[in-house]
């Protein structure tokens, strides 16, 4: 089995990789041995394509990122080398808190994300249990981060890097209790 998996974390205008746009991606590494998490990759980025009408995003509006941040930064073509070393150097190793959504939009962007394995989020439906419309949800990362660290309070910085460590340390206790196997 390998021992290492790459978890990363996306910030974004929107929920539709076809419309909104990349704003952050944070890197990291986790050794399913030992919990280490090292840090791998961390940038804001700037499309070309952003406009006034993202001033309204979420992540804008409850005070996540600001509008200067993503101003002053650099497209993401910039680190697109970069960024595809990384993934290629874990190919088959990839994950994410919702794998689906962060695939879906660094695959719009250009990025093989190589093979999938298992979202934790999904893997985890049965071990949570929290009530949804139709029955047990899929948990967000602070709702699991809540359930499994009650003695370390901790609030989603909604910020790549940040998020990308959060969810490491999520997919390791799992991964340590038996509910998340990778592969």
């Amino acid at each position: 089995m390998n021992k290492e998996i790459l978890v990363l974390d996306i910030e974004t205008t929107g929920l539709r990789p076809n419309e909104d746009l990349i704003l952050e991606l944070g890197m990291v590494k986790l050794n399913l041995e030992t919990g280490e998490v090292t840090s791998l990759f961390d940038a804001i980025f700037k499309d070309s394509k952003l406009t006034a009408k993202h001033r309204n995003a979420w992540i804008f509006q409850n005070g996540f990122m600001t509008l200067e941040e993503v101003r002053d930064a650099k497209p993401i073509e910039n680190y697109s080398v970069e960024i595809q070393k990384i993934l290629d150097d874990h190919s088959g190793c990839i994950t994410a808190w919702n794998r689906d959504f962060d695939s879906a939009f660094l695959e719009k962007a250009g990025f093989n994300l190589g093979e999938a394995i298992d979202c934790p989020m999904k893997k985890s439906v049965d071990f949570f249990q929290i009530e949804g419309a139709f029955g047990f949800k899929w948990p967000k990362a602070q709702e699991a981060w809540d359930v499994l660290f009650p003695n370390t309070p901790k609030v989603e910085a909604h910020r790549g890097l940040d998020d990308s460590k959060m969810e490491a340390a999520i997919i390791f206790e799992l991964f340590q209790r038996g509910v998340y196997k990778p592969f």
